[in-house]
């Protein structure tokens, strides 16, 4: 009971934390598993479905304002959300329940599925925290220079970015934003905006060309209906907690937060929750 109520609060959290900060949607995978108790494959789909709504919330406000990049939403979204329906339709299935054995551990799909959320989650807190300080330098001649190179390179970034955070369920957007910048040279005011419609865009793609055909009706929409409504009531409430709070402060104690959330999956799987 406690855990279920715990695992309703992070709804809210979330909300609050999209409204404050324009992210975290990604944080709902841990809820899912450790306070839902949900299976893997389920844990998955639902983070991948609200993390594409919590990116929607984002979205508006931006498309109000011009402060989206449609043509490179175009360009990138594509390969990232092709990515992602190969993982959530096909790959997650195709992965062995057990990769390999190493001595007496066993190296399993959640094992993978965690280790490829808590990098995500250590790129978060690297670049929150400004360990990336050094400003990126764009990289557009490539596009002028050499054209096939160039777009072979998008399309292959771009399935990675697709597939790799697609078996968490997570946005990936802190692999998305530097190569927004890098290769495609977009002004910084238009990169999150722009990162925010790419994952939008491959996440119900995943979830509704993928996890809605592979789980059908075992999937609880009731539950994820109720989960939406408490992300909008976080959403109002962080956004208005987002006039009174230093945006750096509260970026850099949400990247430690993200740090000890981390910690606390490696340390739980690790010694009190050995993986089948």
């Amino acid at each position: 009971m406690i855990e279920t109520a715990l695992g309703y609060f992070t709804g809210l959290f979330v909300g609050i934390v999209l409204g404050m900060l324009g992210g975290g949607g990604s944080l709902l995978l841990p809820a899912m598993l450790y306070l839902f108790h949900l299976d893997l494959k389920f844990a998955t789909a639902y983070t991948t479905i609200l993390v594409g709504v919590t990116a929607m919330f984002g979205v508006v406000p931006r498309l109000r304002r011009n402060l989206i990049d449609v043509p490179t939403v175009i360009a990138l979204g594509i390969p990232v959300s092709v990515g992602m329906l190969l993982v959530r339709l096909w790959l997650f299935d195709v992965v062995p329940n057990t990769l390999f054995t190493f001595g007496s551990v066993a190296v399993t799909k959640k094992t993978f599925v965690l280790t490829i959320f808590i990098g995500l989650l250590l790129l978060s807190f690297a670049s929150m925290i400004g360990l990336f300080r050094k400003k990126l330098q764009s990289k557009t001649e490539l596009r002028i220079r050499a054209p096939v190179a160039y777009y072979i390179l998008m399309i292959v970034f771009g399935l990675l970015i697709g597939v790799l955070p697609g078996f968490a369920g997570a946005g990936g957007g802190v692999l998305i934003v530097p190569l927004l910048v890098i290769f495609f040279g977009l002004p910084m005011k238009t990169v999150v905006g722009t990162s925010l419609m790419i994952i939008a865009m491959k996440s119900f793609v995943g979830f509704f060309g993928g996890d809605a055909i592979r789980l059908g009706s075992e999937i609880d929409y009731w539950f994820l209906l109720r989960f939406v409504l408490l992300m909008i009531g976080g959403v109002i409430v962080g956004s208005s907690w987002s006039r009174k709070i230093d945006a750096d402060k509260l970026r850099q104690i949400f990247a430690w937060f993200l740090m000890g959330l981390a910690i606390f999956i490696v340390v739980y799987e690790g010694f009190f929750h050995r993986a089948e």
